[in-house]
C-alpha cells in the first residue's frame, strides 16, 4: 500500500523541480524519465516511474534573475499498488513531495542545491485494481537565483522525499497507516544508472552599452570619448565547520522503570533519556524522530512490546527556524510511533530537546523477575 503512496506522490517531483525560466519565445521542450525505489514498512521496496516535462529557455543573460516556472509530470502506478491501497480501504490519495535539484552554476562558481516542496493533487484509486497514471503540476520558487557569470549551467534532479501523504476512504476520513497514523513520510532512492540531467542552459554575457541618449543636448566641453568595462563579482557562502548535518545525541542509554508487585500488575513508569536534535542543514526540509521497542524479556517470561506507551514532549531552542512538534501520546510497540518532528518549510533548522514519559502496562499474571527491552530511536 505504501508503494502506491510513493508512486502517486512521485508526481509531486515535478511541481517545482527547477528555479529557472525565460521568455516563451526562447523556450525549448524538456523531458526526463526516472525510476525510483521506495522502501516501506509493510510491502518493503516498491518501484515507481515518473516522466517530467517542462518548457525552459535555452539561453539567459548575466544579471537576469530567474522567476517561477510551470512544471508538469505523469507518474505510472502499478495494479499491485492500487490493490494494496484498496485493501486498506483507500479511494483517494494526496499529499506533498520535496524534490532535490542541483544547479551547476556557470563559470566554475559552484553548485546551488535546491529543495522544493510540492503539492500532489488528489488522485482516485481504481476499483477493481488496475494500473493508472497520476498527474501533478506546480511552480518552482522564483527570485532565488541571479546569473553572475557567463557559461553553461546544468539542472539535475537527484532525489525525492514524500511527506504529509494522506490516503482517504470513501467517507473522506484519513485511512490509518501504522506507525504513522493519518499521514506518512518516506525517502525514495533514485535507481542506479538513472539519468538526472533535465536541462543544459547557456548563460550569455550581459551588455554594458547604455545605448544612445534620446536627448543629448549641447556639449559645451567635449572631452575624450569615455570607455566602459564590466567585472563579474561573485562570492560563495561555505558551510560552517561541523555544520550542514542533522544529528541527535542522548543524555544516556539506560532507563530503569519503577517496580511493580507480582500479582498486582499496573504501570511501571519512568522517563526517556533526553534527546538533543540539531538541524544545521540550512535548507527547507524538516525532520522526524521515531521510536520502536522490542518485547520485554527475561528469565521469568515475556511482556509484549505493545504494553509500552509514552507521552512525548519537545522544546524548541530560541532562535530556531523550525518549531518542534511532539508526537501523539499512545503505544510505542514493535511497529513504532513518532516521538517528535519538525515540518518542511521555506526555512528550517535549529536545536531541540525531546523527551517522553514512559509507562509499561505490566499484566497481573507476569511472574517475578527482571525484564529488559531495547527502545530504538531513528532520526530522519
Amino acid at each position: 500500500m505504501r508503494g502506491a503512496l510513493a508512486a502517486v506522490a512521485t508526481a509531486g517531483l515535478v511541481t517545482g523541480l527547477i528555479t529557472v525560466t525565460g521568455g516563451t519565445a526562447s523556450a525549448v521542450p524538456l523531458k526526463l524519465n526516472q525510476k525510483y525505489t521506495c522502501k516501506f514498512p509493510i510491502i518493503n521496496n516498491d518501484p515507481i516511474e515518473v516522466e517530467i516535462t517542462a518548457d525552459m529557455p535555452a539561453t539567459m543573460k548575466v544579471g537576469e534573475t530567474v522567476p517561477e516556472y510551470d512544471i508538469k509530470a505523469v507518474t505510472k502506478v502499478s495494479a499491485r499498488a492500487a490493490q494494496g491501497l484498496g485493501v486498506m480501504g483507500a479511494v483517494t490519495l494526496e499529499g506533498k513531495a520535496t524534490a532535490d535539484v542541483n544547479v551547476t552554476l556557470p563559470g566554475g562558481t559552484g553548485n546551488l542545491p535546491i529543495k522544493v516542496v510540492n503539492t500532489v493533487a488528489k488522485a482516485s484509486i481504481p476499483n477493481p485494481a488496475a494500473a493508472f497514471s497520476v498527474d501533478a503540476t506546480g511552480k518552482s520558487p522564483g527570485g532565488l537565483l541571479t546569473w553572475a557569470a557567463p557559461g553553461t549551467a546544468t539542472f539535475d534532479v537527484t532525489g525525492l522525499k514524500l511527506h504529509n501523504m494522506i490516503a482517504r476512504g470513501a467517507d473522506g476520513a484519513p485511512v490509518q497507516l501504522p506507525p504513522f497514523g493519518d499521514e506518512f513520510e518516506t525517502a525514495c532512492t533514485l535507481d542506479a544508472g538513472q539519468p538526472t540531467l533535465l536541462h543544459t542552459m547557456e548563460i550569455q554575457g550581459g551588455s554594458t552599452d547604455p545605448g544612445p541618449d534620446p536627448d543629448p543636448g549641447p556639449d559645451p566641453d567635449p572631452g575624450p570619448e569615455p570607455t566602459t568595462g564590466k567585472q563579474n563579482v561573485t562570492t560563495k557562502v561555505t558551510p560552517k565547520q561541523g555544520g550542514g548535518q542533522l544529528t541527535m545525541a542522548q543524555a544516556g542509554d539506560s532507563v530503569a522503570l519503577s517496580p511493580v508487585e507480582e500479582g498486582a500488575g499496573g504501570n511501571s513508569t519512568g522517563d526517556l533519556q533526553k534527546v538533543s536534535v540539531k538541524d544545521a542543514r540550512n535548507g527547507a526540509t524538516g525532520w522526524s524522530l521515531t521510536g520502536k521497542v522490542t518485547d520485554f524479556t527475561g528469565g521469568a517470561g515475556t511482556i509484549g512490546a505493545d504494553k509500552l506507551g509514552w507521552t512525548p514532549s519537545c522544546q524548541t531552542a530560541a532562535g530556531s527556524a523550525s518549531t518542534c512538534v511532539p508526537g501523539t501520546p499512545g503505544t510505542v510497540g514493535g511497529a513504532g510511533a513518532t516521538l517528535a518532528s519538525a515540518p518542511d518549510a521555506a526555512r528550517t533548522g535549529g536545536e531541540f530537546t525531546v523527551g517522553a514519559g514512559l509507562a509499561l502496562d505490566v499484566p497481573a499474571t507476569a511472574a517475578a523477575g527482571d525484564y529488559a527491552a531495547v527502545l530504538t530511536l531513528t532520526l530522519t
